[in-house]
């Protein structure tokens, strides 16, 4: 029996020891440690996956290829593009900007994970580990900000790229400081980026941004339907919603039928219970949400009081999906 317990100690003692440090970087182990983000990879993924990396050691990672916007980013800041890795296996895993298995890399396993730096709820299904983890988790607008801050506790100033693409993960995120997440932390952190950066304008190199991530006209619907994606699970269903963020929503909104196609053909192909896309006009602050068959109208009519326009369910005011779209999804699904 006390063979047992000592075992457990001994156990306990070296898990304590192995375990990562947020606080104090130089006694984690990073040779075989990547950090990466959400499938369908936004700005806020990519650009904290790079400065978590500069922070802790390791290797910045995506899981999918980036889109528009992120490739404006890493361009415009003369900044080194993660690596596009395929299969994690094998490797020591730091996540960034969620906590959802819905949207974990289908190769990564769940008790490498050492650490969870994230701005979202932990709700439907969070990722599952056996092991103790450093977990970060705050109600601030963007992943991005929390390695900001973390980097200045820190002491760490930061090389002009790797600052210029936080502030970028920042401004994303907020949708340049309009969206309901938006909090003075991401304020603060955005102009002490922009300072390290050499950026004199934060709204002219915002305006950039959002200029990239809304010329989608060259881009199908089965490409704009995934390109800033994620999978949910609320009340037992699997919940699908995609968001398109422009400057030029008309575009899209005229391609409706397209979309309609790629979505029957999304839903189906991954057996989800529900599917929303939702062509978010951020000129005018306004998300237009389109669905695909009775089942999703029905949940659509339940979470939301909007007027439907030439098939879009027309929402004003509402643009955050992590806030706004996908909590009163949520709510519906698991009323009914």
């Amino acid at each position: 029996m006390k063979m047992n317990k000592l075992l457990v100690l001994m156990v306990l003692a070296s898990s304590s020891a192995t375990a990562f440090e947020l606080s104090a970087p130089s006694q984690n182990n990073t040779d075989n440690l990547v950090w990466t983000g959400h499938l369908s990879p936004d700005t806020d993924t990519m650009t904290s996956a790079i400065l978590a990396a500069h922070i802790y050691g390791g290797t910045a990672t995506v899981p999918e290829a980036i889109n528009p916007e992120s490739q404006f980013v890493l361009e415009y800041c003369q900044a080194v593009a993660p690596i596009q890795l395929n299969d994690f296996s094998q490797k020591a895993v730091g996540l960034v900007d969620f906590n959802q298995k819905t949207q974990l890399h289908k190769s990564i396993n769940e008790s490498s994970i050492v650490a969870i730096i994230d701005h979202h709820a932990i709700g439907g299904k969070p990722v599952n580990m056996s092991q103790v983890a450093a977990i970060d988790i705050r109600a601030w607008g963007s992943a991005a900000t929390i390695l900001a801050d973390r980097a200045e506790s820190l002491n760490l100033q930061l090389p002009k790229s790797v600052a210029c693409t936080t502030l970028a993960g920042i401004l994303s995120d907020t949708v340049v400081f309009q969206s309901s997440t938006t909090t003075q932390y991401d304020r603060t952190y955005a102009e002490k980026m922009a300072l390290q950066a050499g950026i004199k304008d934060i709204e002219v190199f915002g305006q950039k941004m959002l200029e990239a991530k809304s010329d989608l006209s060259h881009v199908s619907a089965e490409d704009i339907l995934t390109m800033d994606y994620k999978n949910f699970e609320f009340g037992g269903k699997k919940v699908g919603i995609g968001v398109a963020e422009t400057l030029t929503a008309q575009q899209l909104l005229d391609r409706r039928d397209e979309f309609v196609t790629a979505m029957k053909s999304y839903k189906e192909a991954n057996q989800l219970d529900h599917l929303f896309f939702s062509v978010t006009d951020t000129k005018n602050k306004r998300a237009n949400l389109l669905w695909i068959d009775s089942a999703d109208l029905s949940v659509a009519i339940l979470a939301f009081d909007g007027d439907v326009k030439e098939g879009w369910l027309s929402l004003d005011g509402v643009t955050s999906r992590k806030r706004q779209i996908g909590p009163a999804i949520q709510q519906a699904i698991e009323a009914k």
